[in-house]
């Protein structure tokens, strides 16, 4: 057992993951010290009925939460620029966690997951990142993050599975209805929110979410089964935010999940044709949008077997990916388009045009 505590306290690996998780993280923080500023403005929470934690004497007055706010604010910039942004994410966190303590009302577990998220990512070399060189270092920080995303969707999953309203779909349906209008309001077709509404449906759903919960609890920590894992999951999410309010919570499980990706920093490569207009547009898309650092963008003079195609994708075992093919990798890879791997992967394992057999 000490052995295994050991192995997983001097863990070093690639940290431009972490890099990734750091940015996510520093928007959300501003997003949320926006929130507390608007919310300033209608009126200070000190000046109303709260419920503090903490003795009454220790509750920042109004002048001291508006001061905090602004440092909020400006210390989530610190984080998104990577400039000493260790010590911003650490400060950022425990001045949300001395709010919360000012006011009970305050707590929402996805502002209270934010601020430990980043509590954790202090302690992390997260801003060892988005450098050409792949840079290293320990990374029992970010397991212990990963560790509190699997203990909130175990706490979550069980806590609905021993739940008598929950399993039976009568939760859900209640925030069909409720929540409905909502989903209409952000695109959904009104049919579809009114099949959902319907009990059987809901009840049906309910099973689903806490086998997803419980299950990606198991999945994340699983090499086969993380790729599966971590799209459903992505889709899972996105719908409970198309479906619910959620104040965020959505977007800070997608960015924690940045943290499971495999460390392969440029592993893979991605050739273009320079003479194409198309070509170029896919290359500087792929570079702006790739933040976990996967793909070498290259150009090359078409030969005997790039003929024809606007990219190649090199992939780490130096297959070549062209078509369905190399679409589907790079969703796999680029987090916009992961919610697309899926179908696309699918699509390109009935095609045999989509590989190449040579390697580089």
């Amino acid at each position: 057992m000490l052995d295994v505590l050991r192995r997983w306290r001097d863990e070093v690996g690639d940290t431009h993951a972490l890099g990734a998780a750091r940015v996510g993280l520093g928007v959300l923080l501003f997003a949320n010290a926006l929130r507390a500023a608007s919310e300033l403005k209608a009126g200070y929470f000190g000046d109303f009925f709260h419920w503090p934690v903490l003795p009454e004497a220790l509750v920042s007055d109004r002048n001291v939460y508006a001061f905090l706010v602004m440092g909020q604010m400006l210390l989530s910039a610190f984080v998104v620029a990577g400039h000493r942004a260790r010590g911003a994410l650490c400060l950022s966190a425990l001045i949300g966690l001395y709010v919360m303590l000012c006011d009970r009302l305050q707590f929402h577990n996805n502002r209270a997951a934010l601020f430990f998220y980043s509590l954790l990512l202090s302690f992390s070399p997260c801003d060892r990142a988005f450098s050409v060189t792949t840079a290293s270092g320990p990374l029992w920080a970010a397991r212990l993050a990963q560790f509190q995303l699997s203990f909130i969707y175990v706490a979550s999953g069980g806590s609905k599975l021993f739940d008598a309203d929950w399993r039976s779909g009568r939760v859900l349906f209640e925030r069909f209805v409720l929540f409905g209008p909502n989903a209409i309001g952000g695109g959904v077709p009104e049919k579809i929110v009114r099949w959902a509404s319907h009990p059987d449906f809901a009840s049906a759903l309910a099973k689903i979410a806490i086998a997803t919960e419980l299950g990606l609890a198991v999945a994340l920590w699983s090499r086969r089964a993380r790729a599966v894992g971590l799209w459903w999951g992505v889709w899972f999410h996105l719908a409970i935010e198309i479906s619910s309010r959620v104040e965020g919570f959505t977007w800070l499980t997608l960015t924690i999940y940045a943290l499971f990706s495999t460390p392969d920093l440029r592993a893979r490569k991605l050739y273009y044709d320079p003479f194409r207009r198309g070509s170029r547009m896919i290359a500087r898309a792929v570079a702006w949008l790739d933040w976990l650092g996967r793909f070498e963008v290259k150009s090359w003079v078409p030969d005997s077997l790039r003929k024809g195609h606007s990219v190649v994708v090199i992939r780490r075992d130096g297959t070549l990916a062209t078509g369905l093919g190399a679409a589907a990798m790079l969703a796999r890879c680029i987090p916009v388009l992961f919610p697309f791997w899926a179908p696309l992967a699918l699509a390109a394992s009935f095609t045999r045009g989509g590989d190449a057999s040579a390697r580089s």
